[in-house]
């Protein structure tokens, strides 16, 4: 345990500085000395360890010669200097803000940023990293721009650059060695990984038809064609095998059909022409026309055979086409049916026919619906109506739906606002982009979040607003709430007053980092009882003033330490932005795409749909 300088309380008496040697004073030898804590000059004090700049004086006399105290030095309020003023055995304790060993007494140009300190490495994101006083001094890396070839790999002659960062930019690459056309040294030079391996000087007989010319590649001191098409016999595949500027000339081979025998031509690539007898539909004509050994098989009826029908119904006592009830036909000696002579009348159905004969067609209605589910909570059964042979929609049916807080059993499962709980309450903070190029989207936004907010006025949820970047020097964001947390009303008043003036560098994985770190560096002050919600909105890819990756985020939103998160949690985290960046995001949003919307197209309700997918199971 430390020893503090004011711990020593002495029971001491007080000395004075003469003695009496006849009436002359004298002044006594210097001994140890300090004063205590309530201002008492205490004369040897006992040995102890002192601490920082703290130290025990030492006696003298005065002009009258009485005793005093001289170069002690006692504890004083600890200020940035590297030294340890109050004497506990610390140094300049309480002013390293972002914990990451240094001060701005000692060194540190950015003691708000943990990774900008004197032992940084200095990385391409114009900052001045490791606070020498200068910016990207010595940052280079290598650089390639000759695609998937082989390259810095002997013998191969490609070589990669080098490319050197300016203002957090990386400059154009320097010093690269590309491929050339391959030739016989001994060397890759075409950097595929092979030496020598073809000079590409054409060789072989002709590129006419599927002829191709060749490469010439080296062998030893000879050069060898290599992949070159010469010419074949011609057969029927469509290609010009014999290389003469024809294709499947003159090629026939033997062919036949059910009906017999033939010779049959090739043509691009298809046999066709076969001059056998091609079977034909079957005919009632006793000629067995399909040649398959079986005649008049396949005709309509045979003679004698009856069958029900309902067009062209006649009454054989009238002769007058009456077109409803149900006929009957014969078939006659040539395969055909006869005249439809009515039989009788039948119940109507939904066929677009006058089956009882009662001069109307159709219009009978029937229940639809989903039975299992009728009569249960607000489910119930529709009707249908046949019009022209097709039944028509179901009409005032009620199938389940999703359950919603209107004391009503919307999916039929026999209760009444289930499961809609699933928090309390919650704290919602929206980080919104407003550079100009979301002059676009604003207004659509807002409106969208205002309609959406409508749903919580009167609840205990808490909701508020940050825009990006602020309106100050390297200010990341600005929370334009105050308190940072509102209810549904103030907080729309504020959201109201967004406009698209910020700066065009939108550091939003900076305020992705911050809302969800457990220093809550924004002092938003999430409730203890209530569970965060964050939702990003930028038209913007994901940037960052700090260097910061998506690594360095999704570990605080994966395992929430804000708000009422217990071990295990996660932050309720959402992003709204153009399509291409979900990639950027999707780490941080746990590889859930559910939590990410196109901010495109530009639609308040749309906008209004993806909140309450966020969070609208609540009921008041």
């Amino acid at each position: 345990m430390k020893q503090s300088f004011f711990a020593l309380i002495l029971t001491l008496s007080f000395f004075g500085c003469s003695d009496t040697v006849g009436l002359t004073k004298i002044c006594p030898m210097p001994v140890p000395c300090y004063f205590n804590k309530i201002g008492e000059m205490i004369v040897n004090p006992p040995p102890y360890k002192l601490h920082g700049v703290c130290k025990i004086g030492q006696t003298s006399c005065d002009e009258d010669l009485n005793t005093i105290c001289v170069d002690y030095v006692l504890p004083s309020e600890e200020i940035c200097d590297g030294l340890d003023n109050n004497c506990n055995g610390d140094t300049d304790e309480g002013f390293d803000r972002d914990f990451d060993g240094y001060t701005s007494c000692n060194g540190d140009c950015d003691d708000n940023w943990n990774k900008i300190n004197p032992d940084a490495t200095e990385v391409c994101n114009n900052l001045d990293d490791n606070c020498d006083g200068n910016i990207d001094e010595n940052v280079i890396k290598e650089c390639w721009n000759g695609g998937s070839v082989v390259h810095d790999q002997p013998p191969s002659i490609c070589q990669s650059g080098t490319s050197s960062c300016t203002a957090g930019f990386w400059n154009s690459c320097q010093n690269e060695v590309y491929p050339v056309a391959e030739i016989c040294d001994g060397l890759d030079n075409d950097c595929d990984g092979d030496v020598d391996e073809r000079v590409s000087h054409a060789c072989g007989i002709t590129d006419v038809g599927a002829c191709t010319l060749g490469d010439k590649i080296c062998a030893g001191d000879e050069q060898l064609c290599v992949d070159a098409v010469y010419p074949t016999g011609e057969v029927c595949d469509a290609a010009d095998n014999d290389c003469d500027g024809e294709t499947d000339e003159e090629i026939y081979q033997p062919c036949s059909t059910a009906c017999g025998s033939g010779v049959e031509t090739c043509s691009e690539g298809q046999w066709v022409e076969c001059s056998a007898d091609q079977p034909s539909p079957e005919l009632c004509d006793t000629i067995d026309n399909d040649c398959d050994g079986e005649i008049d098989e396949g005709c309509p009826c045979f003679n004698g055979q009856l069958a029900l029908c309902r067009n062209n119904v006649i009454d054989r006592n009238t002769g007058m086409v009456v077109d409803c009830g149900v006929g009957a036909t014969m078939c006659d000696i040539n395969g055909m049916w006869g005249p439809c002579y009515l039989f009788g009348t039948e119940p109507e159905t939904c066929n677009n026919w006058d089956d009882d004969c009662d001069g109307q067609i159709d219009g009978m209605t029937d229940v639809c619906g989903t039975p299992a589910t009728a009569g249960i909570g607000e489910c119930r059964l529709g009707e249908k109506t046949c019009t022209m042979g097709t039944w028509g929609l179901c009409q005032g049916d009620v199938s389940p739906q999703t359950e919603i807080c209107d004391q009503l059993d919307n999916d039929c499962d026999g209760l009444v606002d289930e499961d809609l709980n699933p928090h309390n309450k919650v704290d919602m903070i929206f980080a919104i982009d407003i550079s100009g190029s979301m002059c676009t989207s604003i207004n659509a936004l807002v409106q969208g979040i205002q309609n959406y907010i409508n749903d919580f006025v009167g609840t205990d949820h808490r909701f508020g607003v940050l825009t990006f970047p602020g309106f100050a020097s390297m200010e990341v964001g600005r929370v334009r709430t105050l308190p940072p947390l509102l209810e549904a009303i103030p907080f729309r008043t504020v959201l109201s007053q967004i406009l698209c003036n910020g700066g065009g560098w939108e550091p939003s994985y900076d305020v992705a980092y911050m809302l969800s770190s457990p220093m809550d560096p924004f002092n938003i002050g999430w409730r203890s009882d209530a569970y965060p919600y964050i939702i990003i909105i930028s038209d913007e890819h994901a940037q960052t003033w700090r260097g910061l990756t998506a690594a360095d985020i999704a570990p605080q939103t994966i395992n929430c330490a804000i708000g009422e998160c217990v071990n295990g949690d996660s932050i309720e985290m959402y992003v709204i932005g153009p399509g291409y960046v979900y990639s950027q995001w999707e780490q941080i949003i746990y590889n859930d795409p559910t939590r990410f919307i196109n901010i495109s197209p530009v639609d308040p309700a749309r906008y209004t749909t993806f909140f309450r997918n966020v969070f609208q199971n609540i009921c008041i």
